[in-house]
This record gives C-alpha cells, structure tokens and sequence, in this order.
C-alpha cells in the first residue's frame, strides 16, 4: 500500500518517499548505477580509441646513407609523434620483421633516387595509413622519391581490418550473455549440467561465428578449426567470470563487475579497433593481459601471419580459462556445493 497509518488514520506517503522505498527503491538504484555505466562507457571508449595517439611504434630502416637517428628526427620532425627506428642489413630481414609483427613499416633506400616504404596493414591499419600519409614528406626530406608496398594487406571485404575486431566483441559479450540466460531459464542444474552446458554452448557460438565470418560471408579467409578453438575459448571465459561473479555477489549485480571488466577495460584496450600503440598507455598495458586482446592477437595471427603464430595470446586465453573456470568451481562448492541449485 502507499499509505501509512496513524491514530487519526491513513496519511498519503510523499512522492519521494514512494520513490526511496519498496520496489521504487530497487528501480531508483538500478537506474542510477545505469546511469553511471552509461557515462563510464563513453569516458573509457573515448580516452581509448577517441584521439589516438602514436607513442614508440617500432619501425625499421634499410639504408647505407640514412642512420636511424635521422630517420627517427624526420619522422618526429613531420608527424610530431615518437617512433622506435631501428637498423636492418636488408630488405628480407625488414620483410621477416614485418611478417613476425615486430615492425609495423621500413624503409629501404639503395643508394639512388628511389626508396621503398614497406608496411603491413593487417599489423595495424590506422598505423599503416599514418605511414603512408607521411612516407612521401620523408622522401623529401631525404631526397628520395618513395615507392609504398603492402606486404600484408587486408582482405578487400574488411578494408579497415576491424572484422576480427568484431569476431572477439560477439564472443564476449554472447559468452557472459549466454550465461545469464542459461541461468535465469535453466536454473537446478548440477554443477557438472552447468560446465557441460557452458563449454557445449561456447563450441557451438564459437563455430557459428567463425562460420559465418569465414565460409559463409566470406569477410575473412582463416583456418577455421583453429579460429573455432580461440571463439570458443573467449566465451567459454566471459561466461565463466560471469557465473563466479553470480554466485559470489548474486544473480541481481552478476552483470556489473563483468561489464566493467570486459566491456569497460578489456574491449577498448584490445588493440582491435586502434593498434595497441595508439592506446594510451593503461590501455596498451591491459590489452596485452586481458582476454579480447588476447583474443584479438590470436585471430590476426591465424588470418594474416599463420607462418608467425606467437604463443603469448594462448597462453593469457589459457590463464584465463583455467583461473576462471576454478574461481566459479570453488566459489559454487563453498557456497552451494556441486549438487543442484533452484535459485542462488
């Protein structure tokens, strides 16, 4: 009721004080808190991908006649930004660099009035257009007409290289997603029901997904057992925090401490959309340990570098896996035990 009675009978409760009590309350608090993750939402995107700036972006020089340091004092001088140049003995090891993703560009002089720019889009394509936009001013300034070559240029159906981009994005938030709807409609489970579901829905999402990227649409060209494996592991994992985070604060605040630690951090700072070094350095520092980064890294690997596959992306999946995937197990057998769980 919203009334109140006294010994000369009912009194009408105030609007506010309607607002602050009974269900009001609840909705009152949840409209708050959304409020405020809406905000943080567009602070942290924003300081992450907003203005992004070029900070120490490795890069090779192949010349007899151009020291590092000039070329390092060119690019300063015509871009304002701060690159890390280093020496190469010749246009196969700059190639090489490029291939293992150690360098995101090169240039290659030889002695004549001509030089080659290599870059490599699928590294990074916002840095790769950075470099094709100043190579011509640094020809100038060496007295050189500059010739630009892709080495590993995008797909033509993903011209800004952010399919991949998108892939890791469905796995997270379908992961953590699935999650609750497995939960709220199938509640009573055993803890094994839970797993078994959990990793027989982060298969079928993660093939789905690459399917339809891959062979269906055609947006990507990859392997797709190996692609299919690495989805799957990121949905398993956002599903996994999600339901550590359900039974250790409960299903009704689950979602917001895992939206903040994926939607919020681990996102943005996933070197998908912007190249981990045009993040500010918090973000560029996260997304190297965080799983979407990690995700992010192992999918550009098996669709551009499969000959340089790097070890680390599985590794932090992997972590990731293991660690949340017993933080839930143990949390639940403290709290619950393995049997069956009507509502937590």
């Amino acid at each position: 009721m919203d009334e109140t009675s006294d010994a000369t009978g009912p009194t009408p409760r105030s609007p506010m004080r309607r607002l602050v009590t009974g269900p009001n309350k609840s909705a009152l608090v949840v409209s708050l808190l959304v409020s405020v993750f809406a905000a943080l939402f567009v602070t942290s995107y924003s300081l992450a991908m907003g203005n992004p700036k070029p900070h120490d972006i490795p890069v090779a020089v192949v010349s007899d006649t151009i020291a590092p340091k000039q070329l390092d004092s060119a690019i300063d001088a015509a871009t304002g930004t701060t690159f890390d140049v280093v020496r190469l003995p010749d246009q196969a090891a700059a190639e090489t660099a490029l291939e293992q993703q150690q360098i995101y560009g090169a240039l290659i002089t030889g002695g004549g009035s001509t030089a080659t720019v290599l870059v490599s889009s699928a590294s990074g394509a916002s840095i790769a257009t950075l470099i094709r936009s100043e190579a011509p001013v640094l020809g100038s300034s060496f007295g050189v007409t500059v010739t630009i070559t892709d080495v590993n240029p995008l797909r033509p159906n993903d011209p800004s290289g952010l399919v991949l981009f998108y892939l890791a994005l469905a796995a997270t938030i379908i992961g953590f997603v699935g999650a609750i709807q497995t939960r709220v409609n199938a509640s009573g489970m055993t803890i094994r029901g839970e797993l078994g579901w959990d990793a027989g829905r982060a298969a079928l999402v993660g093939l789905v997904i690459a399917l339809t990227t891959g062979p269906v649409l055609g947006f990507e060209t990859f392997p797709l057992v190996p692609v299919w494996i690495v989805l799957a592991m990121q949905v398993f994992i956002a599903g996994a925090v999600y339901n550590f985070f359900r039974v250790l604060v409960g299903g009704k605040w689950a979602l917001m401490p895992t939206w903040i630690l994926f939607i919020l951090i681990s996102n943005p700072s996933s070197g998908g959309a912007v190249a981990p070094q045009l993040l500010p350095p918090f973000y560029e520092f996260m997304g190297r340990w965080m799983p979407t980064g990690a995700t992010v890294r192992a999918l550009r690997d098996l669709a551009y570098f499969p000959g340089a596959v790097h070890p680390e992306p599985y590794i932090v999946l992997g972590v990731w896996l293991v660690v949340a995937t017993a933080a839930f197990v143990i949390a639940r057998r403290v709290r619950f035990g393995f049997g069956r769980v009507a509502k937590d």
